[in-house]
């Protein structure tokens, strides 16, 4: 009948590990970004300039090499001539090579400092958005949404975007900067060798498609057995006890070694393929160095480049690979943000709770009054769980409700509490419409023990207090006396400044004292 009849939603099983290969792709990527930029538009000219030095910087590390062969020119030509060397030629390339590494250094810096601050800026904004929608939105989006859903919004899905923009957006400018930079560079100093090296980019790309191919639905189902062994130790540590009681050990651990393989399995398969990713670039690119290096001596013997230019070609090849890499992991970077974003702004769109700011009707001096007249309800529209209740009870009176598992106990509870919206009929505190009151008029006026009490970290005045920010030390220990709790809390360490957490020897009958 009531909500502890429906299904649950499942279980959060752990944050999503692995390596992050597997990419969660949105539904919507033209909307997903179009609401990140929404977010990132007030730091836009940041951005920018950071975007500018990135630039500067991958320009100067493009320029090095061509000074590098020049150096190396330099050197040849004098040994061969006279045997001498152009001390102050050699001079004049060095202080130019140390001013471009240290321009290179400095813009680089300049940029990480401006983006960590703005990707820090938008984070926080993220996570209070976040924080202020979980207060606004009904309690009913908890019913099809599991907390580990909720906390990995805030979490995970916010360090991914954080993740990309610190990172990936302006790598993947400084990619392009630098590939297109490079094959500028080897033009200038001989197109028929950097038309040789292009060929580096099938052969790269292929590499690149056929690892990505095998390896990711091995990715895929590491995840999946990821996921798995996370919710059975999560279930099996929240239930220890039952298995305890129940000799359930072997078969337990039989079961975790059975799921545990599964992962193994996996997980070394797709790090197996996801390590080749590395040697198989190296040695495309080991074996681009073997034939510039040919061919350049043979354009050498000819007369129609210097030596230096090897110097020139060895470095830009391992320059040249590179963006290729970077842009293909950006692209899965993109893919896995606007998949993040989606999930974040699905929620920060969710459905909130009824505006009460209105509200004018307040009760204060509350006598006790509660009458339920024709209250029908359902946590579904099309499927009510509670037909036309009524009951009255008067002030002072004591009432228990009791019936079988999913009777609907705690369901007439929440709607006294307004957690819920009676879909037809009314309640009435002191005959007045709780329709008429606002949610935190109602909550104060009542007291609430939950079966799984929860005791915050902090002291035990804070935890008594909790909800009340004016209440009184003398009204603090008053209730103490009448929930029978006084004698417990003096015996404690600092008494009522004792501090509470999870490794606080307090039993779950004196937790309900404390929430009494």
């Amino acid at each position: 009948m009531t909500k502890e009849t429906k299904s649950m939603a499942k279980p959060n099983r752990g944050p999503h590990m692995g390596g992050g290969r597997v990419v969660e792709k949105p539904k919507n990527f033209k909307k997903s970004m179009k609401e990140l930029i929404g977010y990132v538009k007030p730091f836009w000219w940041l951005i920018v300039v950071a975007l500018l030095f990135a630039i500067v910087a991958t320009i100067c590390n493009i320029i090095s090499p061509k000074k590098l062969g020049d150096l190396s020119q330099n050197i040849f030509t004098g040994l061969a001539l006279n045997g001498k060397v152009d001390l102050s030629s050699l001079t004049n390339i060095g202080i130019t090579l140390i001013i471009i590494y240290v321009l290179a250094i400095v813009f680089e810096y300049a940029k990480s400092w401006i983006m960590t601050g703005v990707t820090q800026k938008i984070t926080y904004r993220f996570r209070k958005d976040i924080s202020e929608k979980i207060n606004k939105v009904p309690l009913s989006y908890f019913d099809t949404q599991s907390y580990g859903d909720v906390l990995s919004r805030v979490t995970n899905d916010v360090d991914t975007i954080s993740q990309t923009l610190n990172q990936s957006i302006i790598q993947l400018f400084t990619s392009i900067t630098m590939f297109l930079g490079v094959l500028i560079m080897m033009f200038t100093i001989s197109y028929k060798v950097a038309l040789i090296s292009l060929l580096i980019i099938p052969l790269s790309l292929i590499g690149l498609l056929l690892i990505v191919k095998f390896s990711q639905k091995y990715f895929k189902k590491q995840q999946v057995n990821l996921g798995e062994l996370n919710g059975y130790v999560e279930e099996m540590y929240s239930g220890h006890v039952i298995i305890k009681a129940y000799n359930k050990e072997e078969a337990t651990l039989k079961d975790f070694g059975k799921i545990n393989k599964e992962l193994h399995d996996s997980s070394w398969k797709s790090q197996f393929l996801s390590g080749l990713m590395n040697p198989v670039m190296n040695f495309i690119g080991n074996l681009a160095y073997v034939v510039i290096c040919v061919f350049t001596a043979s354009l050498i013997l000819k007369g129609e480049i210097g030596f230096g230019a090897i110097t020139s070609f060895v470095i830009y090849i391992r320059l040249f690979t590179q963006p290729l890499n970077q842009i293909a992991q950006v692209s899965n970077n993109l893919q896995s943000t606007a998949a993040a974003s989606e999930r974040v702004f699905e929620f920060l769109s969710a459905d909130e709770m009824e505006d009460e700011s209105h509200f004018v009707k307040k009760l204060e001096h509350v006598q006790g009054k509660v009458e339920f007249k024709n209250v029908s309800f359902g946590y579904e529209p099309n499927q009510i769980i509670i037909k036309n209740f009524s009951a009255l009870v008067q002030p002072g009176q004591k009432v228990a409700i009791v019936g079988p598992t999913g009777a609907g106990k705690t369901t007439i509870v929440n709607l006294l509490m307004k957690f819920y919206n009676v879909t037809s009929g009314d309640i009435l505190i002191d005959d007045v419409s709780i329709k008429q009151l606002t949610r935190e008029n109602v909550h104060d006026i009542f007291g609430m023990v939950l079966q799984d009490t929860w005791l915050f970290e902090g002291s035990v005045k804070e935890n008594l207090a909790y909800g009340k920010s004016n209440i009184s030390m003398d009204k603090i220990k008053e209730a103490c006396q009448a929930a029978h709790i006084q004698h417990f809390i003096e015996s404690m360490s600092h008494g009522y400044d004792t501090i509470l957490d999870e490794d606080s020897n307090i039993s779950q009958g004196q937790k309900q004292l404390f929430t009494i």
